[in-house]
């Protein structure tokens, strides 16, 4: 049976209770670090914070930085972020990571994750190690058990059949833009995090049916493995992370194993590009655990996962067999799918992708180049094939081949390329070509490519949730 349905606590009173303080305790020591810093008197009064955590009044600008000093926020972002967004800074993660693999906790998890930091950075992961085995190992367990998914008690009001069949329509059309649009990858961003933000406000704010429940976990973990991807895409691997382990949670709670099993391919994905491989092995292993037998495009995508995260760990032969396994799935999967738009299918052409990285990865930059300019023409020329939102981040992988065997002009050719493709890359795929990129600085082909990729770079933002 459904919990009852859980009022998401204010980011304020998560931050509060993490350090065990009460409203009066919390009050005085803002108060305290307010004078401190020099912004003046500040009254300590309990009321003040119970207003800020019912969402009532905003802090005025001086109690949020005194507040941000507290937990080692930047006082910039502060400023960039804005109220209460700042805080998920601290405890976003927590939020996330915290949460009991029930309905309640997925519902707790997913409304942390409408509050990502959206701003650009390294990417890195949250998870990894223990911590990422100890949470797969509860989800497997969760999707494993005889009693899973959803419930809710009946005869309450919740969403309306035809409501949820128009946003079944639109995440539909959504997941068929993965495999070729003209469409910017940010906004379409936009589009599926809005729809995202709409799926877990409705299971937060009125019960529904045990089927209801069900549509809304899944249309949940669906919403959240298009923000992942799309993230990807933009280059911001942190989010896409975070986007992932929800996507797992409400996939658990709708009792969805093929759409568990590909939010762990994807989140294994996430380790190959800025984690460990051995943790990237871990999350296949699951994906294989909670769905032995997935569709012909599942497989394609797992097991060229697979073969990438066993190109990283050095085993070539597990690499080869793997590849095979998903060109094999690639065919069955093309001769059933609607969305081949002419030119080279988009399964052939991911596994082409996968051969090409994981020969990379075997520190055989040679062979992936060669394997990269086979796909060249699919990926850059819109009158063989519509590109993939994801153009961008393979090229990254060309650009490392051609620096691998010392070839600095070919290598800002590619990036010029992904400008051109693109027509304005987002920031964090910009940062990441630039990382690359640095080192070579000196030379002038390299000098030209960072002006012009500073000049491109598409600079909205997805905008700020509001309370």
């Amino acid at each position: 049976m459904l919990e009852n349905s859980t009022i998401m606590a204010h980011p304020l009173t998560l931050l509060r209770a993490s350090m065990g303080l009460s409203h009066p305790e919390y009050a005085r020591l803002v108060a305290q670090t307010h004078v401190e810093l020099g912004l003046g008197q500040m009254a300590a009064r309990r009321e003040k914070v119970s207003r800020w955590e019912s969402g009532r009044t905003v802090p005025e600008l001086g109690a949020q930085l005194a507040m941000a000093h507290l937990h080692g926020v930047p006082a910039h972002e502060v400023r960039r972020l804005g109220w209460p967004h700042w805080i998920h800074l601290v405890i976003g993660d927590t939020t996330l990571l915290d949460q009991p693999y029930t309905v309640a906790g997925a519902e707790l998890a997913l409304g942390g994750a409408l509050h990502l930091p959206k701003a650009p950075r390294t990417p890195s992961l949250l998870l990894t190690g223990g911590a990422l085995t100890a949470q797969l190992r509860s989800a497997v367990d969760q999707m494993t058990a005889d009693d899973r998914g959803a419930g809710a008690d009946p005869g309450r009001p919740g969403s309306s059949a035809e409501q949820l069949r128009w946003i079944e329509t639109r995440v539909d059309a959504l997941e068929r833009y993965e495999y070729g649009t003209f469409v910017p990858a940010l906004s379409l961003y936009l589009a599926a995090h809005a729809e995202h933000r709409l799926v877990v406000r409705m299971l937060g704010c009125s019960r529904h049916d045990v089927e209801a429940s069900r549509r809304l976990f899944r249309l949940a973990a669906r919403t959240a493995l298009l923000c992942s991807w799309l993230s990807s895409a933009l280059g911001e691997e942190t989010r896409a992370e975070q986007h992932n382990l929800t996507a797992v949670r409400a996939a658990a709670a709708a009792g969805e194993p093929a759409v568990a099993a590909v939010a762990m391919t994807q989140l294994a994905l996430r380790h190959i590009i800025a984690g460990n491989p051995a943790d990237g092995l871990t999350a296949v292993q699951a994906a294989r655990a909670v769905d032995s037998r997935p569709g012909a495009g599942a497989a394609t995508l797992l097991h060229n996962v697979a073969a990438i995260v066993l190109a990283r760990t050095g085993d070539a032969i597990g690499a080869a067999r793997s590849l095979d396994r998903a060109a094999q799935h690639a065919v069955s999967a093309a001769a059933t799918s609607p969305n081949a738009s002419g030119g080279t299918d988009p399964y052939e052409r991911s596994v082409g992708v996968a051969r090409a990285q994981a020969s990379l990865f075997l520190d055989a930059p040679r062979k992936a180049r060669f394997q990269f300019e086979s796909l060249t023409g699919t990926l850059l020329a819109p009158r063989a094939t519509t590109p993939s939102p994801y153009t961008g981040v393979w090229l990254l992988y060309v650009v490392d081949a051609h620096l691998a065997l010392g070839d600095i002009g070919l290598a800002a050719r590619t990036a010029h390329q992904a400008v051109e493709v693109a027509g304005a890359l987002p920031p964090g795929l910009v940062l990441q070509y630039r990382e690359r990129l640095a080192p070579h600085a000196h030379e002038p082909v390299v000098r030209q490519v960072l002006d012009r990729l500073d000049d491109a770079v598409h600079r909205e933002r997805p905008p700020q949730d509001r309370e």
